[in-house]
C-alpha cells in the first residue's frame, strides 16, 4: 500500500459526496469532485501548522484550544503513543492540534495529527495507533466514507453527562490524523457533520503534501 517520499498515488478524499449539502467542502480545487492524484510528502513544522483548520475554515465555530504545532518530543510521544516503547511514534517528526466549539454549543471538535518522515513510517504506525484509539473511544464502529489511504472510526457515549461522540482516525500519505466530534447527546449528534470534519482535515493534509496552501473549509452556515 505504501509508497515512499513524494511519490504520486491515487487518493480519494471526497470534497462533495454522500448526497447531502452538509458534506460539501469549500476550497477543494479543480479535483474536488472525486478521486484525485496526490503526493505523499514529509511535512515540515510550518506545513503542519498551516494544515490545522483555522477560523476561516470553520465558519460558525469558535476556537477552543489554540492551534499548536511542535516537534515530537518525549512528552508528545507519551501522549500520542502511550504503549510500551512508544510504539507508533517511530520516525515521527511533528505533531499538531487544535479544537473548536460550534457557536450554538451543539457540537465540538478536536483535530490532532502526527507527521512522519515518509509514507512507509506513517503506514507502519497506523495500526498500532488505531488499537489505542479503538480501545479508548467508544464501542461502536462508525463510517467515515472514503477518506485518505486508511480510515477507521468509533462512536459512543462520552463521560457521564449524556454526551455522545465519534473519533475518526485516518492516514493521508505521511500523516496520521484524528478528528473527535462530540455533541451534548446522541439525539443531537450529527453523523454527517462528523464526516465533514474528518474530510476537511484530510483534504487540508493532502493540500499541504501537494505543496499548496491548505484552504479546505466548511461551507458558511
Amino acid at each position: 500500500m505504501s509508497s515512499m517520499g513524494s511519490a504520486t498515488r491515487t487518493w480519494s478524499v471526497r470534497c462533495a459526496a454522500a448526497g447531502v449539502a452538509a458534506v460539501l467542502l469549500v476550497g477543494c480545487g479543480s479535483g474536488g469532485g472525486g478521486d484525485s492524484d496526490g503526493k505523499a510528502t514529509a511535512l515540515d513544522k510550518a506545513q503542519v501548522a498551516a494544515m490545522l483548520p483555522d477560523k476561516a475554515a470553520m465558519p460558525g465555530w469558535k476556537r477552543g484550544e489554540n492551534a499548536s504545532a511542535s516537534p515530537m518530543n518525549d512528552l508528545a510521544k507519551s501522549a500520542i503513543c502511550p504503549v510500551k516503547g512508544r510504539a507508533g511514534c517511530e520516525n515521527s517528526s511533528y505533531m499538531g492540534s487544535v479544537s473548536f466549539e460550534r457557536e450554538d454549543r451543539d457540537a465540538s471538535v478536536r483535530f490532532w495529527l502526527v507527521a512522519y518522515k515518509d509514507e512507509k513510517a506513517a503506514d507502519a504506525a497506523y495500526e498500532v495507533l488505531w488499537k489505542h484509539t479503538a480501545r479508548t473511544n467508544g464501542r461502536d464502529k462508525a463510517d467515515l466514507g472514503t477518506l485518505g489511504d486508511e480510515r477507521d472510526a468509533r462512536s459512543g457515549p462520552q463521560g457521564y453527562g449524556g454526551a455522545y461522540g465519534l473519533t475518526g482516525q485516518l492516514r493521508v500519505g505521511t500523516t496520521v490524523l484524528w478528528a473527535a466530534t462530540d455533541a451534548p447527546s446522541k439525539a443531537t449528534f450529527d453523523k454527517d457533520l462528523a464526516k465533514d470534519l474528518a474530510a476537511l482535515f484530510a483534504k487540508r493534509s493532502q493540500q499541504a503534501q501537494d505543496g499548496e496552501k491548505p484552504s479546505a473549509g466548511l461551507p458558511s452556515p
